[in-house]
């Protein structure tokens, strides 16, 4: 099989520790530096088979006669203490990404993938979890930042309404609305006030609250990263502190993914408002 074939062949690189032995601590600090992946502009690098990567120079160096391949390569992105649960589906992503008619590459200017920032937020003296989800959004001028392009945490949520006999009664018209004075008033029932199929956008809650300087963030617990650029498929990134070789930035989990599933991933995972990619879309296949 061609992913236990390629594992055969990073023992050599990975995990022989016959030759690790034989480095004194410089060089096996050295060697854990070239292989660690350190930033993710280092993953992409490595994902995209540039040659300018650390590791494939310190290889280039240091065993000259073994022919990398970017196949072979790509395995060395993936998490391997987690690896055989997703063995055949991974075979299958190397193969599309390597495929010699259409290679698939990762483009840093390119929408389609998201931080996603665990953290830690007071607001009204309470403090709660809650996950905000960056993108890289691209500017006209060919810069880019990094922005806030959803949140979730229960600390946003509208809590229900303490008392449901509080609304305003169907004759409300009949006094021109006077009763509205007591609405802005009665902030504990405020969503008996409020149309039921109206979805409330924390992100906006979010904003409005950062403005008025009520919210506070207090600790960065996790980053992680979503990937959706590659066609019919997606995965996720994670940092592994470790001693092994395999260690840094890499793929925790793929998945087989079409576009209305991405949109629905972006809806119900990173919480984020699908109109908001209407005024991008022209990064989404760059």
């Amino acid at each position: 099989m061609l992913i236990r074939t390629i594992i055969l062949f990073l023992i050599i690189l990975f995990f022989n520790q016959v030759l690790k032995s034989q480095f004194s601590s410089d060089e096996q600090i050295r060697e854990k530096f070239n292989y660690e992946i350190i930033q993710l502009d280092e993953f992409i690098d490595r994902f995209n088979f540039d040659n300018d990567t650390k590791l494939l120079k310190y290889l280039a160096i240091n065993y000259p006669n073994i022919a990398i391949e970017r196949k072979g390569f790509l395995i060395t992105l993936f998490d391997n203490f987690d690896i055989d649960y997703q063995e055949a589906m991974i075979k299958t992503f190397i193969e599309f990404v390597c495929d010699s008619a259409n290679p698939q590459y990762l483009n840093f200017y390119n929408n389609s993938w998201y931080a996603e920032v665990s953290c830690l937020i007071e607001f009204n003296q309470r403090i709660d979890t809650g996950k905000i989800i960056l993108k890289n959004q691209s500017n006209d001028d060919s810069s880019s930042k990094w922005v806030i392009t959803g949140i979730n945490s229960v600390i946003l949520e509208i809590p229900k309404s303490k008392d449901s006999t509080k609304i305003l009664t169907p004759v409300s018209h009949g006094t021109g609305f006077i009763a509205l004075n007591d609405v802005f008033k009665d902030g504990v029932n405020s969503r008996n006030y409020i149309a039921e199929d109206f979805t409330i956008d924390q992100l906006t809650y979010f904003m409005t609250l950062m403005y008025y300087h009520k919210i506070k963030l207090k600790q960065i617990n996790k980053v992680r990263y979503h990937f959706l650029q590659i066609p019919e498929w997606a995965f996720t990134i994670d940092y592994y502190n470790r001693k092994e070789l395999n260690s840094g930035w890499l793929i925790s989990e793929l998945s087989r993914m079409n576009n209305s599933e991405k949109d629905k991933y972006k809806k119900e995972v990173l919480k984020i408002n699908i109109t908001d990619q209407v005024g991008n879309s022209k990064q989404a296949d760059n």
